[in-house]
């Protein structure tokens, strides 16, 4: 993810909240994770075309829609100067000032190899400069391992820690896109928002999962171009001053936490970082299969009350993965029980000092983009941690 982000940041739904963390503690570390994040839902101003957008998404969802879940503008990573002018949320917005701190070092080219550990505690780890091969041993008094929910088991895995649930459950859900045309509605004259920037996007909008009214997750953004190759044209239409607007519909539905979904971890061969190769076991349950019809059907109820869907932009089910929320591979539990990694603070079982983060840790199967949920778990667990050292 640190290379593509969307900047989505909504919060999770009834079903999508970890049961053995209070409702209200979560809610205040999410309120936390939202600032930190600069997370708001007016990055983009609200066309005509998008007020158009949600009253449709929000006739879809219909009259049992539950308090705040309503369709709506998505929580977005970004923050506006006094121009107008967006600045998303990167890596130096969380660093802040750290950067010149003397305490902290960050080392580029650099990529942890294992960690030394004896009798429950981790006493230091290897690291190793890509660029030279050298390796060097760092002593530590804690750690905290945060390399993504494929490679922070990886790295416990070479290390010998390897605790029953490690690389199991893995989730992530499943993903239906479509694009549509949106049917030209009235011109609102002054309202209309002024040129489009470079990119062409001039919204994104949430329909949040809401159980069982809508036990899905939708994101739609709303685009002056479209981005991909299409068939759709409709010549002369400009002349007639009616703009094309192509909506790009992102549907998610849940699926099912099970331990056979894994990372089976080579113990002969390497990856390119010299690494345990992994290997992905990981299928749709007769549930999942059923979810993702639901998923369609409810994405299709939306789209014939959009506009004419693009004939080469149809309703396409991604890849397994596509979505890039790997979750649940260090997973976090409310007992040492063999089905998590760590305890509710992320500290990894059977370890005094050993700490994970990431959108591994999340333990639920979820539909929702995972940033802020991760975010707030970091937060929680670093909040409990401070006060032991």
């Amino acid at each position: 993810m640190g290379v593509h982000w969307t900047c989505a940041c909504p919060r999770p739904g009834n079903a999508e909240r970890i049961p053995f963390i209070p409702f209200e503690e979560m809610e205040a570390v999410l309120d936390k994770a939202e600032a930190l994040l600069k997370v708001t839902q007016e990055a983009f101003d609200i066309t005509p075309e998008g007020e158009h957008i949600l009253a449709v998404l929000n006739q879809a969802l219909g009259e049992n829609t539950s308090a705040k879940r309503e369709a709506q503008p998505m929580p977005l990573a970004c923050s506006k100067d006094a121009e107008g002018k967006r600045y998303w949320t990167a890596s130096d917005t969380i660093l802040g000032d750290t950067l010149a701190h003397p305490n902290f070092e960050l080392r580029a080219e650099t990529i942890a190899k294992q960690l030394i550990h004896e009798n429950g505690k981790v006493v230091g780890g290897v690291i190793e400069n890509k660029t030279t091969g050298q390796q060097t041993e760092i002593r530590a008094r804690l750690v905290i391992v945060a390399a993504d929910a494929l490679r922070t088991p990886q790295l416990l895995w070479a290390s010998g820690i390897r605790p029953k649930a490690l690389g199991h459950y893995l989730n992530e859900h499943p993903f239906i896109f479509t694009f549509v045309r949106l049917s030209p509605i009235p011109s609102k004259g002054a309202k209309k928002a002024a040129a489009l920037e470079a990119g062409g996007l001039t919204g994104v909008f949430w329909v949040p999962f809401d159980a069982p009214n809508h036990p899905f997750h939708g994101q739609i953004m709303h685009m002056d171009m479209s981005p991909m190759k299409t068939t759709v044209a409709s010549p002369g239409a400009e002349a007639h001053g009616a703009a094309k607007h192509i909506v790009g519909l992102g549907w998610g539905c849940l699926k099912e936490v099970n331990f056979d979904d894994q990372i089976v971890f080579s113990e002969t061969e390497k990856d390119y970082f010299g690494m345990p190769k992994m290997i992905f076991k990981y299928k749709y349950s007769t549930n999942d299969l059923r979810a993702i019809e639901e998923a369609k059907a409810f994405q299709a109820k939306v789209v014939a009350s959009f506009g004419e869907e693009i004939k080469d932009g149809g309703q396409t089910l991604m890849p397994a993965g596509a979505s890039l929320h790997y979750e649940g591979t260090t997973r976090m539990g409310a007992y040492d029980d063999g089905e998590s990694v760590c305890d509710t603070y992320s500290k990894v079982w059977g370890f005094e000092n050993l700490y994970v983060g990431g959108n591994g840790v999340i333990p639920m199967a979820t539909t929702s983009n995972p940033t802020l949920t991760s975010v707030a778990l970091a937060i929680r667990s670093a909040e409990n941690l401070l006060k032991k050292l």
